[in-house]
């Protein structure tokens, strides 16, 4: 193989591995998304509980 071959093929192996990266990425954000959600309900039903003593 030449030389060109190979970095064709780095270049795309480079590729892949940061879309996959990204992928992981944004599960990562999905799933801090929807914690961040039960966490924000959380403190709304404990306020709306001090406010209603």
């Amino acid at each position: 193989m030449s030389g060109f071959t190979y970095l064709a093929i780095a270049y795309i192996a480079a590729i892949l591995i940061l879309f996959i990266y990204l992928i992981v990425i944004a599960l990562r954000m999905r799933g801090v998304q929807a914690e961040l959600a039960v966490v924000e309900e959380m403190v709304r039903e404990q306020q709306e509980r001090e406010d209603a003593e």
